[in-house]
């Protein structure tokens, strides 16, 4: 039985509760001062006291409080570090880096920093890694096969976490826009609110799912359903012509810019 400790009870780390929940293999803990018990209550599993009883209980810690609580939980965690080396960190800490993870921690403990996004609550998410380059290959292979019940996940330098954190972390609120916006041409065009919103839905979904099985390439795909001189290429046209690819760049460059005011 592995178990694995959450230090803070957030969106993410809930998601991250809930994707690896049905795991028989895996019991998870929790602590957080204010909402860990009710967490723990609603997705039934166990909440601790204290930061310092999440690590003496665990095998992998996922660090999730706010990123300014840092220093405040490591020298809670002094005393477990010393009790139980052994215990591997993952940090969803947003802008903290490995080498300021060590500061606080110390250089003994193997730390990875993960980046997921809050589909990993249904098994469907996205997550970057990034390692010290003296983490052997043995320990990479097992927090990755972790992370891989929650979706997809990848290896990364932390220089490409910027780019990662937009995309895939931000993503999901953008596609959902995407998908009300979706919603409101529908119904703009005589659709009922809840046939529009169920097809936007579905579309969206069913979409990404046949990208995945029949890995096709997004490009692919509308080639596939557009025939040239058809309805569809015209659709296509205005949103290339509508400078879709422009705007997509535009949201990440802004939200790159501000997660770098956190850093």
């Amino acid at each position: 039985m592995l178990t694995i400790g959450f230090i803070g009870a957030g969106n993410m780390a809930q998601a991250m509760i809930k994707g690896w929940s049905g795991n028989q293999e895996i019991q998870q803990v929790v602590y957080s001062p204010h909402v860990g018990q009710k967490v723990a209550d609603d997705l039934h599993i166990e909440a601790k006291s204290s930061a310092l009883e999440v690590w003496l209980a665990s095998d992998l810690v996922v660090l999730a409080t706010p990123p300014d609580q840092l220093a405040a939980v490591a020298r809670e965690l002094q005393p477990g570090i010393l009790i139980k080396p052994s215990v591997i960190v993952a940090s969803v800490l947003g802008g903290i880096s490995l080498e300021q993870l060590h500061k606080a921690l110390g250089n003994t403990v193997v730390v990875t920093r993960a980046l997921p996004n809050v589909n990993v609550a249904v098994k469907y998410g996205y997550t970057a890694l990034a390692f010290d380059v003296q983490v052997d290959a043995d320990i990479k292979g097992a927090v990755a096969a972790l992370f891989l019940e929650l979706g997809r996940t990848d290896e990364l330098t932390e220089e490409q976490f910027g780019a990662a954190s937009a995309i895939a972390g931000s993503g999901p609120a953008f596609v959902a826009a995407f998908t009300e916006a979706f919603k409101e041409a529908g119904i703009a065009k005589g659709l009922d609110e809840e046939v529009a919103a169920k097809l936007a839905e579905q579309t969206v979904a069913g979409t990404a799912q046949h990208m995945t099985q029949a890995k096709k390439a997004p490009l692919d795909l509308a080639n596939e359903v557009m025939t040239p001189g058809g309805s569809t290429a015209a659709g296509f046209d205005a949103l290339t012509q509508g400078g879709l690819n422009q705007l997509v760049l535009d949201t990440i460059t802004a939200t790159m810019a501000k997660n770098a005011e956190f850093e």
